[in-house]
């Protein structure tokens, strides 16, 4: 798992007051995980369990949860009455909320999926996600993806 690894950072971040702390964006999911309606467990929820912070969980790809799936998303957000909405948000086969679809910058074809880590509701994460996508992926978490490539050349 990656939650360990990652409260190790935040526990470096706090002992040195950096400005970012405690704001997390994680990459990868919160409760749109198929684990996420019994435990809770996407990345983002695992840490919430460690850390006790408000994450906010961002996915590529959809897992299939709850009757949710890939093509019936896709249908969603190509519906006439959703043309020009931002986001959808995600219901799945239980009547639970579970994330939204969000298509994130002019021109994106392919939406993320923002979920629920902990401690912030599922509004305030879709702006701020929003807020942070100047392309296709939050900045944060494109930052941080274009960094640990140039690390690994």
């Amino acid at each position: 798992m990656q939650a360990p690894v990652f409260v190790q950072l935040l526990k470096k971040m706090q002992d040195s007051s950096h400005p970012f702390y405690p704001q997390l964006m994680i990459d990868g999911n919160g409760i749109l995980h198929p684990r996420g309606m019994c435990f809770c467990f996407g990345s983002a929820c695992h840490l919430r369990v460690l850390a006790d912070l408000p994450t906010i969980g961002v996915g590529k790809n959809l897992h299939h949860v709850d009757g949710l799936t890939n093509s019936g998303v896709r249908e969603l957000l190509e519906a006439e009455d959703n043309f020009n909405v931002d986001f959808i948000p995600l219901v799945g086969d239980s009547g639970n909320t579970l994330g939204a679809a969000l298509h994130s910058s002019k021109g994106s074809f392919k939406p993320i999926f923002v979920s629920v880590g902990h401690r912030v509701s599922l509004a305030s994460a879709v702006e701020v996600v929003k807020r942070t996508c100047k392309y296709r992926v939050p900045e944060p978490i494109r930052q941080v993806n274009n960094h640990i490539l140039e690390i690994f050349k």
